[in-house]
């Protein structure tokens, strides 16, 4: 099956993701840029958050177990995806033409897209016979092209990724945060999910991307511990200068 190379069972959600970030870097990069800040946040905040402690007082999930739920579902749903378009390809290879037919309609200037026999019927004068043999015989190919490499399956499975990570995501976006590290999970969520590709040039994401690049500088090079106490001096800070 071709959703075999996703499997539909995450790890249970382990510390790590492990085919995607094994280590994070000894020392970061020289240069911090569109293509490697997204990547380069994930190995940071892989390696770093499984350094937590892993006691935690009752309460509300923090972010620290939150992210490595999160980015397991969209780590897998950017596969899900690139498999999917792939496989889109080999479909209309194999089936030669999408499941649509257009057909012309009394009157109108342009053509009719249908992609449902049952869309044929409730077009009033139109003349049926072709287009209805054309649009069953591009169907019948295109459910024997899915059958053998399981588009349908994927691009169902990408679905479902996604909606587990945005549900995650509108989770962690409240949870409670006791340290940088987790400050720039969230923000790291926040990128990742609404400007994936780096490219939106309106504010606040310029200043957001290069928030995250300054937290993962911080991050990639100090404990879990370090990172708590630098949230807790600034808070502090923050309070007396309140006063």
């Amino acid at each position: 099956m071709a959703d075999s190379e996703i499997s539909r069972t995450l790890p249970a959600i382990t510390r790590r993701i492990k085919d995607a970030d094994d280590d994070a870097p000894k020392n970061l990069p020289n240069r911090i840029d569109r293509r490697n800040l997204l990547p380069l946040a994930a190995r940071v905040l892989s390696a770093r958050i499984a350094d937590f402690d892993r006691l935690r007082e009752s309460g509300p999930t923090p972010v620290r177990e939150l992210w490595p739920r999160w980015y397991a579902y969209h780590h897998h749903c950017l596969r899900a995806a690139r498999l999917r378009k792939r496989l889109a390809s080999d479909m209309l290879q194999t089936a030669g033409d999408l499941p649509i037919s257009e057909l012309e309609r009394a009157g109108d200037d342009g053509a009719v897209p249908i992609r449902s026999l049952a869309a044929i019927h409730r077009i009033a004068q139109l003349n049926v016979g072709p287009g209805q043999a054309e649009l069953h015989e591009r169907q019948k190919r295109w459910k024997e092209a899915d059958r053998r490499l399981g588009y349908s399956a994927v691009a169902a499975l990408e679905q479902e990724l996604a909606e587990q990570a945005s549900v995650l995501g509108r989770v962690m976006s409240i949870a409670p945060v006791s340290s940088v590290i987790e400050v720039a999970a969230k923000l790291h969520c926040l990128i990742a999910t609404h400007d994936p590709g780096l490219k939106l040039d309106d504010a606040p994401w310029p200043e957001l991307r290069r928030m995250l690049k300054d937290l993962i500088c911080i991050t990639g090079t100090q404990s879990p511990k370090a990172s708590a106490q630098m949230a807790d001096d600034a808070v502090e800070n923050e309070h007396d200068v309140s006063l």
